[in-house]
């Protein structure tokens, strides 16, 4: 079913939070929750502002892809932070959200979610959970974009994701009701941006390292044109993923895609 004002009551008072959850804005269908807050940017006081949607028809995914969106089944959001930061720094974002979103998940699912750098939570090697930051200007304001989709109750997939995606339903063999999962999220969320704030990316850093089973495997990791194999070993304390090449020199990465990993 769709959110109902009782859901977005109940979801804001299980809230405990500084930054985030300030007012939350819920829809039944829009093209993309993250177009939404974009139009948000530009009123000073809109900071942590969650848009909430149960479908969209142009979930965006990253490097353009888009996000699958049925409608009753996921979680589809976003959040709009104003941290005041350089477009160089703002990649931390995106690994607190997915600190936060593994925390929320490992209180609900007995299969133990991982993050998979830089933006994907895995269940059994499977995707469950997508991150997709997006810095936007306008008018002279800036603000980030942090655009979350979880799949909760999907049964199915399109054939095209059938041996990438999953969701949490499917994984622990059991439906899930959403909104206590949101209010686990974004109170998860608003404790890793006050502890990155206050810390910088070396506080996000070390929460991911916990929550990765990526280090120690040999990956492909694609950066525009160029290709880079090796080990992966950490994040460093700037948040940047430390692969060993299999050259033997050792590089930092803020950026690429990974595309094999075993």
């Amino acid at each position: 079913m769709p959110y109902s004002s009782e859901d977005q009551n109940w979801i804001r008072d299980q809230l405990h939070t500084q930054h985030v959850g300030r007012e939350i804005i819920t829809y039944t269908t829009v093209e993309s929750t993250n177009d939404l807050a974009k139009e948000l940017v530009t009123a000073w006081d809109k900071e942590g502002t969650v848009i909430l949607a149960d479908c969209q028809t142009q979930g965006k995914g990253r490097s353009g892809r888009t996000w699958y969106s049925e409608e009753n089944v996921g979680i589809y959001l976003s959040v709009l932070l104003k941290p005041g930061l350089a477009p160089e720094q703002i990649a931390p974002i995106t690994l607190i959200a997915g600190v936060a979103l593994t925390q929320a998940l490992n209180e609900f699912s007995r299969t133990r979610p991982v993050l998979k750098w830089p933006n994907d939570i895995l269940l059994n090697g499977k995707k469950v959970a997508g991150i997709l930051t997006e810095n936007h200007k306008e008018d002279g304001h800036s603000g980030i974009i942090l655009g979350i989709g979880i799949n909760v109750n999907h049964t199915r997939f399109p054939i095209s994701l059938q041996h990438i995606a999953t969701s949490l339903a499917m994984e622990n063999g059991e439906s899930f009701e959403r909104p206590p999962l949101i209010a686990a999220f974004l109170n998860h969320l608003d404790r890793e941006y006050s502890g990155f704030l206050e810390e910088g990316p070396s506080h996000a850093a070390l929460q991911w390292n916990q929550h990765s089973e990526m280090f120690g495997k040999h990956i492909s990791l694609k950066q525009g044109t160029e290709t880079y194999s090796g080990t992966a070993m950490k994040l460093d304390d700037e948040g940047r993923l430390v692969i060993l090449l299999d050259s033997g020199e050792e590089m930092a990465f803020v950026a690429g895609e990974i595309t094999s990993m075993e």
